[in-house]
């Protein structure tokens, strides 16, 4: 019989991912597109899209970015804090659902791209469970328990959420920054434990929150070195080129959107628009150009 004080919950952790609206679907794949079931997830009537879009901000991006389905009245983009620090970008801590204070990013797709504002949230982890699942747990929906992660790097998660719904499926969700900070594997067994104080068990709350700061710049420091191996990093006293050695003007944007590349066209009197390699030109930007008969010199 198992022990009432720790009661074993499954555990999953989910990388960064976005669920769209149905018009932003269209707009981001094209008239008419729907989302392409690849797989089932845990939870009941969920599922990984085949379909993968770009995150977009002024300070970076994230590429081949997994799109779940089914469609909701709002688009969200749940990323890790690491994710955050990478396109240089402060979102709130919220459940799934609550975008207060949510940020904004651009979502680049194969059709289009749309300006997600307010849309930007690090998913704070939760468990999702059914009415029996909570009377048998003896918690109720809006609870916060206390969750301990059996590792090598065990850990105790505080204030942890309980959701309740006869659409849930029961299982506890982490992100990555949390999953490497906890030691999880698939197989990691996760408690619930029941009136022990957090510090009896060697780990407090201020522990863990340390923890996942290191998790996260251990994780952007070797961002940092992937930048600086593959060439994509640039040192700021190269950012501008000496003009003996790039006599046309450069346009040095991270971005380029349809607005700007319009007024780059009414602006701009040259046939060619030199642009910066590394600038993302979105497919809208690209149609705007043609159509305003300039030439794009990558430099």
């Amino acid at each position: 019989m198992m022990d009432v004080e720790r009661k074993k919950i499954l555990i999953e952790a989910s990388g960064c991912h976005v669920h769209l609206t149905r018009e932003a679907v269209e707009t981001l794949f094209g008239k008419g597109a729907v989302l392409k079931k690849r797989r089932d997830l845990s939870q009941p009537g969920e599922y990984l899209s085949e379909q993968r879009v770009k995150l977009v901000t002024r300070d970076g991006c994230i590429e081949n970015v997994a799109v779940l389905g089914p469609t909701r009245s709002a688009v969200q983009v749940e990323l890790s804090k690491t994710d955050c620090r990478k396109l240089g970008i402060n979102a709130p801590v919220n459940l799934s659902g609550n975008l207060d204070g949510a940020s904004d990013v651009m979502i680049i797709g194969t059709c289009g791209e749309i300006k997600a504002s307010g849309s930007v949230i690090v998913a704070r982890n939760h468990i999702h469970m059914t009415p029996q699942d909570a009377k048998e747990y003896g918690v109720s929906h809006g609870d916060k328990v206390r969750v301990e992660i059996v590792s090598d790097r065990k850990v105790i998660f505080e204030d942890v959420p309980i959701r309740v719904s006869e659409k849930f499926a029961l299982a506890m969700h982490i992100d990555f920054d949390e999953a490497n900070a906890c030691g999880y594997r698939i197989g990691t067994e996760a408690f619930i434990l029941y009136d022990r104080p957090c510090e009896s068990r060697g780990m407090s709350k201020m522990d863990m929150e340390q923890i996942i700061q290191e998790v996260i710049k251990n994780v952007c420091a070797i961002l940092e070195q992937e930048k600086r191996a593959t060439g994509v990093y640039e040192e700021k006293t190269e950012s501008v080129p000496k003009k003996e050695d790039t006599p046309e003007e450069v346009i040095r944007e991270k971005l380029i959107t349809e607005k700007m590349a319009k007024e780059m066209v009414s602006s701009i009197t040259c046939d060619t628009i030199c642009i910066a390699k590394g600038t993302i030109i979105t497919p809208a930007a690209k149609d705007m150009f043609k159509a305003g008969h300039k030439k794009i010199k990558i430099l």
